[in-house]
């Protein structure tokens, strides 16, 4: 059973995860249909970006600048699926 769970949250964050690397490409692209979804995915994303935005703010590189908040997402999402399935499934 805690392997089902285990497999559960595993396949839970990665389809986040996924949702998240859609949701910075959509931000690339400057098209009506790549607002769209974009506005539809920031309901998802954006309450955990914007205190991490808060703390680490964007790097400004001239005229441009690179957020790095959806990176530090990612990892913290890794770090958390990692420590959820360890806990779950502990080691033999």
């Amino acid at each position: 059973m805690t392997i089902m769970i285990a497999r559960l949250i595993h396949y839970a964050f990665s389809v986040y995860q996924l949702g998240l690397l859609a949701y910075v490409v959509c931000s690339w692209i400057a098209h009506p249909t790549a607002r769209s979804v974009r506005l539809w995915l920031a309901r998802f994303y954006e309450p955990l970006l914007i205190p991490i935005r808060r703390v680490v703010p964007a790097l400004r590189t001239g005229h441009t600048a690179i957020d790095f908040s959806p990176l530090i997402l990612l990892i913290g999402l890794a770090l958390a699926r990692g420590l959820l399935i360890s806990i779950l499934l502990p080691p033999f």
